[in-house]
């Protein structure tokens, strides 16, 4: 972790890792001027890690101070495979972590796993301001389902954007309509589906990132290969891997207001969007 200046010079940087692979995927600032740090790790207890590893790789959360030095850290996983993609905190001064798991009940994990061998379910979970876990929910269907993106909603709940490939079974209450389709699901503030749509057509569609708008609405934005089928209405325009930019707006309930597929000859792929000053 690096912070630079406003011209670019470097203030302060940090090398944090274990004996083995540590990976971090997501970084916000939080209010106290200091930093949340989410990805996950398969060190055991060695130089910076303080608890070993569950499984393969677990969650690994770590605060640091404005200086950049660790307050605190957990360790958090099962027996499997946990991923953490998305952390930010939450209007409380807690954290909402959003990633995948694919163990079932052990370790931390205190719900059963859903289905899928590499990707697994969706695993939410919600600390408060010292990094205990208040809460946590395993949602999965059949098949694999991995969840890239995760915002605090107006209403205090949260918005989980990701994708699945699984059928009707555990949490999906949709079929897929081809390979991966974008799964959007709304949980009240504690931690219960309020809702969730299934959005995609005959080929892999797969979420990036999600946000709320301002007029309270949700973006859901990521990738498209498919052509008109299913919810898709405007046709691929190029590339066979990831094809074109697939950009969603879903009102509070959930349905689909528009879609736009943007793209050019070859590959486009959509990692980051963000609403400008001008509601665009």
């Amino acid at each position: 972790v690096v912070k630079i200046n406003s011209i670019g010079g470097i203030e302060w940087q940090n090398t944090i890792g274990g004996s083995s692979d540590d990976k971090l995927f997501s970084i916000q600032q939080t209010s106290d001027g200091g930093y949340i740090l989410g990805g996950n790790s398969s060190s055991g207890i060695f130089a910076d890690k303080t608890e070993a590893s569950s499984g393969s790789y677990d969650y690994w959360v770590v605060k640091l101070n404005s200086g950049g030095a660790v307050e605190w850290q957990n360790t958090i996983g099962g027996i499997g495979y946990e991923e953490l993609s998305s952390i930010h905190q939450t209007t409380d001064g807690g954290y909402i972590l959003g990633g995948n798991s694919t163990s079932g009940i052990n370790g931390d994990k205190t719900e059963a796993y859903f289905g899928g061998s590499f990707y697994g379910d969706y695993w939410v979970i919600k600390l408060n301001s010292a990094g205990i876990i208040e809460w946590q929910n395993t949602i999965g269907g059949p098949d694999e389902d991995k969840l890239k993106s995760i915002i605090q909603t107006n209403d205090g709940g949260y918005l989980l954007g990701g994708f699945s490939e699984s059928g009707v079974g555990g949490d999906k209450t949709e079929p897929s309509n081809g390979l991966d389709d974008f799964w959007i699901i709304k949980l009240n503030s504690a931690g219960s589906i309020e809702w969730q749509n299934t959005i995609g057509g005959s080929g892999d569609d797969q979420v990036s990132v999600v946000l709320q708008n301002n007029d309270g609405n949700f973006i859901a934005a990521g990738h498209s290969i498919s052509g008109i089928s299913g919810d898709k209405t405007e046709g691929v325009v190029g590339g066979t891997v990831y094809a074109d930019y697939w950009i969603l707006e879903l009102n509070n309930a959930g349905d689909l207001i528009w879609q736009k597929t943007i793209g050019g000859s070859s590959t486009d792929r959509l990692k980051s969007i963000k609403q400008t000053l001008d509601g665009g």
